[in-house]
């Protein structure tokens, strides 16, 4: 283990090795370590792959597409922040967005004329991503409880014109009260401890960790959890996601909400990335590599079940 790793506790590399075994924990530790290429999408809603690509040939920006996933760009001679202040970007034809946090709305796979629930919104990546796989057509209710996150979701769902969106300032599982059932789709993309986007050579990334910290997103985690349940259509997908690798709060979590909920199952799902583990209660782990940040990841339908009949309930 190298000397930059002692910037974390022992117990939480034990973990992941107890979790993942050693080979893993090996390749999870060297991204820690390693810097990512900026990656990007076309706001589709705006403009097209073509003309961005047009754009950075002209602005001598080099770029690849990244394979498998629609829209989606790696930038190889520009910074994060430069690709921020560039035209495409402060325009609403790009956003600077990495390859794991583009997955979950894909794999909830959202239709045009749709009624979509956003659990946690802030700030807006994911929610103008739904927009534009819509097509811009449907509904999304977008809710965020940060006042100044909120604040940050209404600017990108600006910029993206992302105008399907309805967002809210508001505690998202208070929902369960007024809109039981009404969603046909919804990403809950929950606050999480972020094992998955730690940086050793940014402080911010893990200075507040600790083995606490999982226990009490996990709560929070859960609650939101019981308001989808209720909110989602019978047939409706619910997918949840994470930027963490804290079992309590991935693979844990859909256990007890598969116990809890029996009218729920799991949806098996593929993924277009190769440093991935599924696990027995149908999600997905995506470890943290030179590429992309760690996820989790799970898909889940909620099961029409059909009234029982009168004449058998009066028995």
């Amino acid at each position: 283990m190298s000397k930059q790793m002692g910037k974390l506790p022992d117990v939480f590399f034990q973990r992941l090795e107890q979790q993942f075994g050693r080979s893993a924990t090996d390749r999870i530790c060297a991204a820690f370590e390693s810097s990512r290429f900026p990656t990007l999408r076309t706001n589709t809603i705006k403009t097209t792959d073509a003309a961005i690509m047009e754009t950075f040939r002209t602005d001598r920006i080099a770029f690849e597409r990244i394979r498998d996933i629609s829209h989606a760009f790696r930038i190889k001679n520009r910074t994060d922040a430069e690709i921020l202040t560039h035209p495409l970007c402060t325009n609403g034809h790009i956003y600077l967005q990495g390859i794991a946090s583009m997955l979950p709305p894909i794999i909830l796979d959202p239709q045009p004329g749709e009624t979509i629930l956003d659990l946690c919104a802030a700030p807006g990546s994911k929610t103008t991503q739904l927009a534009a796989l819509m097509k811009n057509q449907g509904h999304i209710i977008a809710c965020e409880n940060d006042e100044v996150r909120f604040q940050k979701l209404l600017h990108t769902l600006r910029l993206q014109s992302a105008t399907i969106v309805e967002p809210k300032c508001m505690d998202a599982a208070l929902l369960r009260h007024e809109a039981q059932e009404k969603f046909d789709r919804i990403l809950a993309d929950v606050p999480c401890s972020a094992e998955g986007r730690i940086r050793l050579d940014e402080p911010r990334t893990y200075r507040f960790w600790s083995p606490n910290n999982a226990s009490t997103c996990a709560k929070i985690q859960r609650r939101l959890l019981r308001a989808a349940a209720e909110c989602l259509k019978p047939s409706g997908t619910l997918v949840y996601s994470t930027c963490t690798l804290a079992p309590e709060e991935d693979e844990n979590m859909i256990s007890w909400f598969l116990e809890t909920f029996p009218n729920f199952k799991s949806i098996p799902f593929d993924l277009p990335l190769s440093e991935i583990r599924k696990t027995s209660t149908g999600g997905t782990y995506v470890f943290p590599s030179r590429e992309h940040e760690g996820f989790f990841l799970a898909k889940m339908q909620k099961m029409f079940i059909s009234p029982v009949p009168q004449t058998l309930a009066v028995k």
